[in-house]
């Protein structure tokens, strides 16, 4: 059979199927795992290939699926987590066989990111680093399409997610520091605005308690961007208020790799003198010196687990969970 006659009729008589089934197996409709095997098989066979817009209209759907980032471009091709997830999520959307759009947006332009996401006809979303505005949050509403975010949705935002266990992520950052003997504590955090106002960052929650069980509270807690040049600008000003300071829990590798930098300036060596954790485990963590004690982050499993949700919640009219929270696990190198 020639590969351009072969129709969606033949792959379902091949499958022993109806049209409308078939259809709707390749197309992402409703259709059992089985049934979904069998008609995919069989497309394979006849080497079909699917005329997308006969699939638009007989399932009512794009298939395509929106990944929303309001960053600034710069920051999220230098920034390695969203690189990363970013790039894990349109591998995990295309074995899905939906076809994944980047709607990527500077923080204040939700005008912007309305008309984009209106134009862009997807059928639903995945929201990565999210910064909360009522603007942004009022679109995302307005959307109305099944949206899962990546990472904990502020308090008054009630979505569904994935995230790794960012309370137990500090929870091992100020364990291991104050396992070493470290007193004088402090946290480098992100941002502020990834999470709703009066709302504490996990990560510092996390750490915070483990300080608690010591007898210990953080002698500084400074919030900024996941940048290296805010670990720099961080560290500078603990180092001025806080001579003291014997350890650091940063936000993220790249604030770590900042305030080692800084530390290294101003000769206070790492682990003799003070200790430092980040979070991420990304390739930086190993290529500073001393190499990085950090947490890392399963970002495959956070882009895998998204995809279920939002393709159960497509093809199934219903969430298969609300929540998904994976274990993060801390890798010791030099720097503790």
């Amino acid at each position: 059979m020639v590969r351009g006659s072969v129709t969606i009729r033949d792959v379902a008589r091949h499958a022993g199927v109806s049209i409308s089934t078939a259809s709707r197996a390749l197309g992402g409709g409703s259709a059992s795992a089985k049934t979904r095997t069998k008609v995919q098989q069989a497309a394979t066979a006849l080497h079909f290939v699917p005329n997308t817009a006969a699939q638009q209209l007989i399932t009512g759907r794009s298939n395509v699926v929106a990944i929303m980032i309001t960053e600034t471009p710069d920051f999220m091709f230098q920034d390695a987590f969203i690189s990363s997830i970013t790039s894990q999520l349109m591998n995990s959307f295309t074995k899905a066989n939906l076809f994944p759009f980047l709607v990527l947006i500077a923080p204040n332009d939700a005008e912007g990111f309305a008309r984009l996401l209106h134009n862009s006809r997807a059928d639903g979303m995945v929201v990565v680093s999210f910064h909360y505005s009522e603007q942004f949050a009022t679109v995302i509403e307005q959307f109305g399409r099944p949206t899962v975010f990546v990472g904990k949705p502020p308090l008054d935002m009630d979505y569904p997610y994935v995230d790794p266990d960012q309370l137990q992520g500090g929870r091992m950052a100020g364990q291991v520091l104050t396992a070493r003997g470290r007193r004088h504590i402090a946290i480098i955090e992100g941002p502020t605005d990834m999470h709703s106002p009066h709302e504490r960052n996990d990560r510092t929650t996390g750490c915070v308690r483990a300080l608690h069980d010591a007898g210990l509270s953080p002698i500084a807690t400074i919030p900024g961007p996941y940048t290296m040049r805010h670990g720099i600008e961080a560290a500078h000003e603990v180092l001025t208020e806080h001579p003291e300071v014997d350890g650091f829990f940063a936000h993220s590798d790249q604030i770590a790799a900042g305030v080692l930098h800084l530390l290294h300036q101003h000769d206070r060596h790492v682990p003799r003198d003070i200790s430092v954790v980040g979070f991420d485990n990304f390739q930086v963590a190993g290529l500073v010196s001393p190499p990085l004690t950090t947490i890392v982050q399963p970002l495959n499993q956070l882009a895998e687990a998204a995809t279920e949700m939002l393709c159960a919640r497509l093809e199934q009219g219903q969430w298969p969970y609300r929540r998904k929270i994976f274990p993060v696990h801390l890798v010791e190198r030099d720097s503790v």
